[in-house]
């Protein structure tokens, strides 16, 4: 134990979510590659919203504020209106200058330079709204996925540039994929803050209600904190770092520590200690009833979390390992360094007088008489809620909502709200165009392929923007006829087009098309943030794409947006692998213990009633299937599965002795029923910590989960009796006391 926890202080927490995407995935492949073609995708935006944009003073303004973002170091390039190049032309010529190279005085002036830009479409949406209230500084991000402090310190620095320009009537807002990456890490380093501290609060209180004893209190913290130590310490010797995921397994760990722990402390019973007045005999009868059930937990419940390693997404591989271990850790301290701590205590102060039946027993006693009598309506009524869960969970949407996983409330909400209320959404997705030769992209005909996929790319829902060199050269075009906008098309020549881009003296292009004029993007902006919406969007685009077949052009859809749909996809997949591989091997485990194909069944049905419950409440209460909730079933299965097995491993002891069913399950209602509602209450605790998070995937695991633990427990308590007393042919008559 010393020697994992001796590897705490080198457990690192990220500052980055990019380790979130599919390993090995050939799209992400492409997708670098395309990456290496046209620079980092990567941006962000800062809306700047004045009293009033275009006066002297608030240009000026955004000048000075484009000008100290570009000395920032780490930024690659800066673009606004206070540096932009604008294409102004007349007969058979244009010049490119920036837009605002003199900032007018004159009110009419004033107005006609807001026209230009509002009227501009290679600026409008981009770097100012339709209304010419807004303007947006795009802020291209360096690609340094080594550097994982890199965005943190960029927005700092960001952020100390805009401080001396905030007024009480001027407003910024940033928003992007750089600004969500922080703050989803930013969120994390403050649930770190709040789990542990309410975790130890809940599992103190929750031993001493069920308890009643300091003692006993003081140990399992002490156990928890040791077993909760030793798993971050195995994260810190592997390299395993603290993310949005495995930030799960601390307030997990703790619980589940808590739960052996609660099953040791439930058989500390003075009539033990009168039998056995030897203190270290009494402990260690004490162990022999419950070392092998709680042996088959840890078992079952690693089998569930180790399920999740055929997941092809690291952190939820990581997430696997971390909390088996924490499982082996559990289990080792509860039996062997928790029984001598034990020991240094008066066998009165750990042992209790069980004659004294706390009020949660005598329910459980008198409900085994009631479901006995009405078993077969209690079957009936588990059916039926089984069909109508079974039905909501049928509702479920498979999706991924990155902006849905920070509460309105947030900054980063409001300031994303802001910005694509005003001008163009912040998700990005582009179009790869290539050619097998060079300058096919100065060919009319080849463009005519570009500006139609942009059109029809244009017209799909969630869609705000588009980009490509052919806005460039309609641009050039019209201002070389004396900004006449009837010449806004494409160029009719290929000589024509090499002549603009002669004369073109910018660098804005090389995003759009490379070098040799024979790799082109289309890129667009999208407000749906949806992966369900986004691959809607990419499946028509895809449709479309196949209607053309140019002759020696290849399409395909790449991005930011193609990434998170396969994210989501492998998400489903492992969903279905993991669970699959934990029901399979969970019931082979059952079926070796109990020599019985009906017990690893009846192991088993009551657990799936909690995950049918668990969709069911998602598909009702419209939360999806996404990067937090897609854990929940093959933990939750391994989890729920402990109290069965403690259930029917004593059940069967009763039965192989020969006693009746009522008397079997009355007798380890009796013996087991506290530590089964404990435990589950503990748990439910336990993931219950997570809906104080700012983090909205961790809050419905953690509300989820913890309902599952209280179905689990009806499942045990109410449904399998039940299913037993309908299993024989005649009932027997209860003697209730």
């Amino acid at each position: 134990g010393i020697f994992f926890i001796a590897f705490n202080p080198y457990v690192k927490t990220v500052n980055n979510v990019d380790y979130f995407e599919v390993e090995n995935d050939p799209h992400e492949a492409f997708y670098q590659s395309f990456k290496e073609e046209f620079g980092n995708d990567e941006f962000f935006i800062i809306a700047y919203q004045p009293e009033n944009l275009f006066t002297p003073a608030s240009l000026k303004r955004l000048q000075d504020i484009t000008r100290e973002l570009e000395e920032i170091e780490e930024i690659d390039s800066v673009t606004s209106l206070g540096n932009v190049d604008d294409v102004v032309g007349s007969d058979d010529y244009f010049d490119v200058s920036p837009f605002m190279d003199e900032i007018p005085e004159d009110p009419a002036a004033l107005e006609a330079l807001k026209q230009r830009a509002v009227n501009n479409p290679l600026y409008v949406d981009n770097f100012v709204s339709k209304d010419g209230k807004t303007a947006a500084i795009l802020v291209e991000v360096l690609d340094r996925p080594e550097d994982e402090n890199y965005r943190k310190r960029l927005i700092e620095k960001t952020k100390t540039v805009l401080s001396k320009y905030k007024g009480r009537k001027t407003e910024f807002h940033l928003s992007g994929w750089t600004i969500t990456n922080i703050s989803l890490s930013k969120y994390l380093n403050e649930d770190m803050a709040v789990f542990v501290p309410a975790t130890y609060l809940l599992i103190a209180l929750t031993v001493w209600f069920f308890f009643r004893n300091w003692v006993l209190t003081l140990l399992a913290v002490i156990n928890i904190s040791i077993s909760l130590g030793a798993t971050r310490g195995f994260m810190g010797l592997t390299g395993i770092t603290l993310n949005n995921v495995t930030i799960i397994t601390i307030p997990l760990v703790m619980a589940l520590a808590l739960c052996d722990t609660v099953h040791i402390f439930s058989q500390l019973n003075k009539k033990i200690l009168n039998r056995l007045p030897n203190k270290a005999d009494a402990l260690s009868r004490v162990l022999n009833q419950v070392f092998f059930p709680c042996f088959l937990t840890t078992l079952t419940t690693a089998v569930g979390f180790l399920s999740l390693a055929v997941s092809d997404i690291p952190p939820i591989r990581q997430f696997a390992w971390v909390a088996a271990s924490g499982m082996v850790f559990e289990f080792f301290f509860s039996f062997l360094f928790l029984p001598p701590l034990m020991m240094l205590f008066k066998p009165e102060k750990i042992f209790r007088d069980s004659t004294r039946q706390i009020s949660v027993t005598r329910l459980l006693k008198k409900m085994t008489g009631f479901i006995h009598q009405h078993c077969r309506l209690v079957v009936t009524l588990a059916g039926v809620v089984l069909v109508v869960f079974l039905w909501g969970a049928s509702r479920v949407k498979v999706e991924t909502n990155l902006i849905k996983f920070f509460k309105k409330s947030t900054p980063i909400r409001v300031s994303i709200d802001f910005v694509e209320n005003r001008l163009a959404g912040v998700t990005t997705m582009d179009v790869s165009l290539s050619g097998d030769d060079a300058d096919v992209f100065k060919d009319p005909s080849n463009l005519r392929v570009i500006e139609q996929v942009q059109q029809f790319l244009s017209t799909l829902e969630g869609v705000d923007k588009t980009l490509s060199f052919v806005d460039f050269l309609k641009d050039m075009n019209a201002s070389f006829h004396n900004e006449n906008q009837a010449f806004y098309r494409i160029p009719e020549s290929k000589e024509m087009v090499s002549q603009y881009m002669l004369i073109y003296a910018s660098d804005e292009t090389e995003n759009f098309v490379n070098l040799s004029y024979n790799h082109a993007r289309i890129s667009a902006r999208l407000s749906d943030h949806s992966s369900a919406g986004q691959k809607k969007i990419v499946e028509r685009l895809q449709r479309f794409m196949a209607t053309l077949d140019p002759p020696g052009i290849h399409i395909r859809v790449t991005g930011r947006v193609v990434k998170g749909i396969h994210t989501v996809d492998a998400l489903v997949r492992g969903q279905i692998y993991s669970l699959s591989i934990a029901a399979g091997v969970i019931s082979l485990i059952m079926f070796l213990v109990f020599r019985s194909i009906s017990v690893a069944f009846l192991s088993m049905l009551p657990n799936f009633f909690p995950i049918v419950v668990n969709f069911g409440i998602m598909g009702f209460a419209h939360i999806a299937l996404d990067t937090g909730t897609a854990l929940i079933a093959a933990v939750a299965l391994g989890i729920a599965v402990d109290d069965t097995i403690h259930f029917l491993s004593d059940y069967q002891k009763r039965r192989n002795s020969g006693e009746t069913v009522f008397s079997s399950i009355q007798s380890t209602i009796e013996v087991k029923g506290k530590a089964i509602v404990s435990s589950s209450v503990i748990l439910s605790f336990g993931f219950g910590v997570m809906v104080l998070s700012r983090f909205v995937p961790t809050i419905h695991f953690g509300l989820l989960s913890a309902i599952i633990m209280i179905t689990a427990l009806i499942g045990d308590i109410v449904v399998l009796p039940a299913v037993l007393f309908l299993k024989k042919e005649q009932k027997e008559v209860p003697q209730v006391p």
